[in-house]
This record gives structure tokens, sequence and C-alpha cells, in this order.
């Protein structure tokens, strides 16, 4: 009887252990990209929403003169872009341990703007890749940084 107590007590915390180490860490950032059609000079307009859970924060761009990780947007195309404008807000400014960083809370909505190559009239017309790198932190812990990438099409 003993014995069979031991066992099930075991396999309990057998479980247990092996359900926390799979549990995956929150993930309190949502990311999403919408783009508009190019024009006949090539330009468009990409629009990246990122929306924070309420009590955690991303860095901004920049964050600040010291350590944290900026968000940042990467974009790319099958063909070159021939530029890339990010338009970073400025964010809310954020004091931990004696410093002010620059920090996302809610909803930010950054634009860029993007101009394509033109050929025989027509623009470059291929799907986006875009890549947002974050930090998610709240008043206890700081994420690992993270990479989305997500594609866009018109």
């Amino acid at each position: 009887m003993a014995m069979q107590r031991a066992t099930s007590v075991l396999v309990v915390l057998l479980v247990s252990i092996a359900t926390a180490h799979t549990q995956k860490p929150p993930q309190p950032v949502q990311v999403s990209a919408q783009l508009t059609k190019p024009d006949a000079d090539g330009r468009q307009l990409l629009t990246v929403k990122i929306t924070v859970e309420k009590g955690w924060h991303i860095y901004a761009n920049p964050a600040g003169a010291t350590g944290p990780i900026p968000t940042t947007i990467k974009v790319e195309a099958a063909t070159p872009l021939r530029d890339v404008q990010v338009e970073y807000p400025p964010g809310k400014a954020l004091s931990q341990a004696g410093e002010t960083f620059r920090v996302y809370e809610d909803t930010v909505v950054i634009p860029v703007r993007i101009q394509r190559a033109v050929a025989n009239g027509q623009p470059d017309t291929s799907p986006l890749t875009v890549t947002i790198r974050y930090q998610a932190c709240n008043d206890q812990i700081c994420l690992p940084p993270r990479r989305v990438q997500l594609t866009a099409e018109p």
C-alpha cells in the first residue's frame, strides 16, 4: 500500500514537472500588417499594427541611450525595393532603474513608406516579407526578444 502511494505521488510529480516545462511563455503582443496597392510611381504604404496586452510594453525605436532592444521593422521583396522609410512613433517615457526609456503600450501603428521598382510602366506587386523584432516586458519580467515574420500583399 505504501509502495502504491509513493508510486502515485511520483507519477503526479513527474506529470506536473512535464506540464510546467511544456507551457508556452506568455505572448502579450499581436502584430498585423496591411499594404496598399502601389501607385503608378511604385509608392506603397505598409501599416504595421502592434497590439500590446494591458500591463505589458515593448521598447520604442529609439528606446533610450543604453540597454533595451528597440522595436524594428525590416521589409524585403523578391525584387529589390528602391526605398523603405519606417516612421517610428516616439513612444511613451518610462522610468526604470534611474533611466528613462521610450516604450509602446496598448496599440501602436507604424507607417512604412515603400518605393517599388517600376518596369515597363508597371510597379512591382510581389508580396513583401515583413519582419518585426521587439522585446515585451512588464513590471516583473522581460521576455526574450522575438521576431515575427508576416507576408503582406495589397
